[in-house]
């Protein structure tokens, strides 16, 4: 049942990255003057919202499943006895329900994703350091266009120009349509590409 659920959880998010993708790129190669490049950059920039926010539920979603397949380590973890029933539902309301928990960011959070999920249902494990770190530079995007605050906009400067060398700030919506919307592609199939490499650790099970 786990694995089933997880691999719905995968093609779900994978399917809705994937439409974002193809109507991010409709919006970039569209030559209508109804829509400027200013307005071309607000939809961009909102699409990102979206896809960070996709990728959060389906985070969320996998680490519970990923619990349910093996929860050995979650039990011993909280102190729970060992043979505890844990559902699905259980598992989400001890994980969620007490206070604001978020996972999104995996080089952030590996250290305690590794406490409660044994090695072999940790899918976590299987994302390259290279793929983490463009995942927590889109969430640098996000954060600025959520808050707009001075510290959000030094953080998103300073991801700017570790990852591309960029001295100057500049509005996420712009620097997305930089090269035809090439930017905006690869972070956002980022996240396709981080979903595929984590199914494999379910498959090789």
């Amino acid at each position: 049942m786990s694995i089933r659920l997880l691999s719905k959880n995968h093609s779900s998010f994978e399917d809705n990255i994937k439409n974002l993708i193809t109507y991010g790129l409709e919006i970039i190669h569209e030559d209508s003057p109804k829509t400027s490049r200013e307005e071309k950059a607000m939809l961009l920039e909102a699409l990102l919202l979206r896809s960070c926010a996709l990728w959060e539920n389906f985070v969320e979603k996998e680490i519970v499943l990923a619990i349910k397949l093996n929860s050995a380590k979650f039990k011993h973890n909280l102190g729970l006895p060992a043979n505890t029933k844990l559902t699905v539902k259980l598992i989400r309301a001890i994980l969620y329900s007490d206070r604001y928990q978020d996972y999104h960011d995996i080089e952030r959070s590996r250290g305690y994703l590794r406490k409660i999920l044994s090695h072999e249902q940790n899918p976590f494990e299987s994302v390259t350091k290279e793929r983490r770190e463009r995942i927590s530079f889109t969430f640098k995007i996000r954060n600025y266009l959520s808050h707009y605050s001075d510290y959000s906009r030094k953080k998103l400067l300073e991801a700017y120009e570790k990852h591309h060398n960029l001295k100057r700030f500049t509005e996420p919506g712009v620097f997305l349509l930089k090269g035809k919307g090439a930017f905006f592609e690869k972070l956002i199939h980022n996240f396709i590409l981080v979903s595929v490499s984590m199914k494999k650790m379910f498959r090789s099970n």
